[in-house]
């Protein structure tokens, strides 16, 4: 609650719009009154500039949906339980919010880190900024390279299993002056040529102006390697050849990890987050693709 409430500040009287445990207890609990968000974008849109909100939380996609329907945001916006890149904070703030953050969060602690969209932006390191560990919360990189964190919000214990301080979070990642850097899902690495590939050190650099989402799958190739594939879905008002040049420079700089090929298209998403569903991504490019990759 310290934590939540820390971050949102929520100021008594003034709307604030989201659904989530992170804006909905510390809000009511302030005495700010709170809205469910619109299920469909241009009622959101609608719905935003009616209640000018002090604080909003949405997921990316409903972020995106909401931006595209001509959506004006104020105050703080919040978004997480899926990818947040530093373009997307970018719009939200070209839509009038005075700050964009990114939340990383897990069922096991919650939250764990928080980036706003001005240090996301400057970062040009490889993989995923999401910021700084929370007051309280310690992260640390396991023996290969998984995550792990610590705090106390954590989880005590999982069933039938002994209490543990530390969350195997299953996100590789190291430490940037100690900010939480994201290299990907150690279930997600794609091996190529003997050569371990982890998506998330590279996906950030491929939202380029013009995407809104983007992808590293491994294809299954005829000669029983993995191809790489860079799998892009553009705004939905980009140009793909514009698209298409303005990822060239990105990918030149992935070195050995630059992927076999680049697919334009619609990534698939499920869940309750609608986060990215990689493996249908992967069906999807290979089901474009020859035994060769072209």
């Amino acid at each position: 609650m310290a934590a939540v409430t820390g971050l949102v500040a929520p100021r008594e009287g003034r709307p604030v719009l989201g659904g989530t445990f992170f804006v909905l207890v510390p809000s009511l609990a302030n005495g700010a009154p709170v809205a469910l968000p619109a299920r469909s974008p241009r009622p959101l849109a609608r719905q935003l500039r009616r209640l000018d909100p002090q604080a909003t939380y949405l997921t990316p996609p409903q972020l995106r949906a909401a931006l595209d329907a001509g959506a004006r945001l104020t105050g703080r916006v919040w978004t997480g339980s899926a990818p947040a890149s530093a373009a997307l904070l970018t719009r939200v703030k070209e839509a009038g919010a005075q700050e964009a953050w990114g939340v990383y969060a897990l069922t096991e602690l919650f939250p764990a880190a928080a980036v706003e969209q001005a240090e996301k932006a400057a970062f040009t390191g490889g993989g995923d900024l999401v910021g700084t560990p929370l007051p309280g919360v310690t992260a640390k990189p396991g023996p290969t390279g998984e995550l792990l964190l610590s705090g106390p919000a954590a989880r005590d214990r999982y069933l039938g299993e002994d209490p543990d301080p530390w969350i195997a979070t299953g996100d590789r990642a190291h430490l940037d002056g100690g900010r939480i850097v994201l290299e990907g899902r150690c279930k997600d690495m794609v091996l190529r040529r003997a050569e371990n590939i982890y998506p998330g050190l590279y996906e950030p650099a491929l939202h380029v102006p013009g995407v809104d989402l983007a992808l590293l799958v491994g294809v299954p190739a005829a000669d029983g390697d993995e191809r790489l594939v860079a799998v892009v879905q553009p705004h939905r008002d980009a140009d793909p050849a514009r698209v298409r040049a303005a990822l060239a420079a990105p990918l030149r700089r992935m070195g050995t990890a630059r992927p076999d090929a680049v697919l334009l298209g619609d990534i698939p998403l499920s869940g309750r987050s609608s986060k990215p569903d990689r493996a249908a991504a992967a069906r999807w490019a290979a089901a474009r693709l020859d035994g060769s990759g072209r």
